[in-house]
């Protein structure tokens, strides 16, 4: 049976507080003050014998999973990048640089060599091509802005020699999880088993995960087959997926890649040598494992605290077509919310976002965020604060990771809100 449009909002423990044994749905029709509405439709209980949790990066259920049952002990902290991605229809003129090029990836420009990300550009059919851009989120510069960086790179002469006269079909962003082999939590407890991009098994080398998503979830499926013959879904069985996993060519893949990542994260032409010992060890390099930052804390704090975010040049020039401002690239997402609904973007101390985050950093979650749900607004007295617009949100969960002070917690909005993503 699926569910549409049901937001999974609570894990549900059994009486030892240990067992997963299902989840529990948000509630539709509350208002923004958390009242009833006349359409209020509780949240039901969906109990299982084993629960599979698949909710890509950074999911908050299995957040507090990691909190409860420590699933995370142990392990390097979570990493992640962010991706702007836009599906472009070209004219049939428009060629590639050669007639057998398909894949274009690109490093560098326009953030350096100081500042892990890169570009790629698909060619698909219909005359249409993928674009798309990823920035590590553990860079340091806090006036860096992505979205800005993904139009530089649109206007780069060998992207935009591809894409000119074309027309923005449908536009996007999502965060990847970037840690690979040494971030993996335990992949099974009693009652649960987690798979694909929360169980961090994407390949940063490749910047590929739908292959190891769709093998995790396989031979989970094996794993709760043998407990169902069982009858016994403790991790003593369950556990048999962990292992499965490690006997599988996804250990092998990202055993190879397991400290790839860190070694894209070294500054200057530092990288290359890094990654050269890596290709030639097998993935061991210099130093085994490499260690992991946590992005939230990499922004380096401005050392001019007068300074203001430089208007990028990339601000100006925007045609509404192929080179779009942020709100443009939104509506094109096909993103909406019910607006009357509690704001799912939880600000425990918003006083921290006007005081020392702005001091210190200037309220980089109004750069950061590739949908412009983070506003800086200002009275004619000079007070600040900061404007939520969570009906934006394309759900990517950036906010969350970055920001420095652990401040935004990401939780799930009424069910069926988000992006309506329809080309692939």
């Amino acid at each position: 049976m699926v569910f549409p449009g049901f937001a999974g909002s609570e894990v549900l423990y059994g009486e030892d507080d240990k067992r997963i044994i299902g989840i529990r749905t948000g509630d539709k029709g509350i208002d923004k003050d958390g009242n009833k509405r006349p359409n209020f439709e509780p949240g039901v209980d969906l109990m299982a014998k084993v629960t599979v949790f698949g909710e890509g990066p950074k999911g908050s259920l299995i957040r507090e999973v990691g909190k409860k049952l420590g699933i995370f002990d142990g392990k390097m902290p979570q990493v992640f990048e962010t991706a702007i991605k836009e599906v472009i229809e070209i004219p049939e003129s428009n060629s590639f640089p050669s007639p057998d090029t398909t894949v274009l990836h690109t490093f560098g420009h326009p953030l350096g060599l100081d500042t892990k990300g890169g570009g790629f550009l698909y060619k698909m059919k219909d005359n249409r091509v993928a674009l798309g851009f990823v920035v590590g989120l553990e860079y340091e510069d806090p006036l860096l802005e992505p979205y800005q960086a993904f139009l530089s790179f649109k206007k780069h002469p060998l992207i935009a020699g591809i894409i000119q006269g074309g027309k923005v079909l449908q536009q996007g962003a999502k965060t990847l999880p970037a840690g690979g082999f040494y971030t993996m939590p335990k992949l099974a407890v009693d009652g649960a088993v987690f798979v694909g991009d929360s169980a961090s098994t994407l390949n940063i080398q490749r910047l590929k995960g739908v292959h190891t998503a769709m093998k995790s979830g396989m031979l989970a499926a094996e794993t709760i087959m043998t407990a169902l013959e069982k009858e016994d879904f403790t991790s003593q069985t369950l556990d048999q997926y962990q292992q499965k996993v490690a006997d599988s060519w996804i250990h092998k893949e990202l055993y190879a890649a397991r400290n790839f990542g860190q070694a894209l994260s070294k500054k200057g032409f530092g990288k290359f040598v890094t990654i050269g010992a890596q290709y030639i060890s097998g993935g061991r390099g210099f130093v085994d494992p490499m260690p992991i930052h946590a992005d939230s804390a990499t922004l380096t704090e401005l050392s001019n605290l007068s300074a203001n975010p430089p208007e990028s040049p990339d601000t100006q020039d925007l045609d509404g077509k192929l080179y779009l401002d942020k709100l443009t690239g939104l509506y094109l997402s096909g993103t909406s919310h019910e607006e009357n609904q509690p704001c799912h973007l939880v600000i425990p101390n918003p006083d921290l976002c006007m005081t020392e985050c702005y001091d210190k950093y200037r309220s980089p979650c109004t750069r950061f965020c590739p949908a412009q749900v983070y506003e800086l607004e200002q009275d004619d007295n000079g007070s600040k604060r900061l404007k939520l617009n969570p009906s934006n949100c394309l759900h990517c969960k950036t906010c969350e990771v970055k920001d420095p002070y652990n401040n935004i917690i990401w939780t799930c909005p009424e069910g069926g809100g988000g992006p309506k993503y329809s080309i692939v």
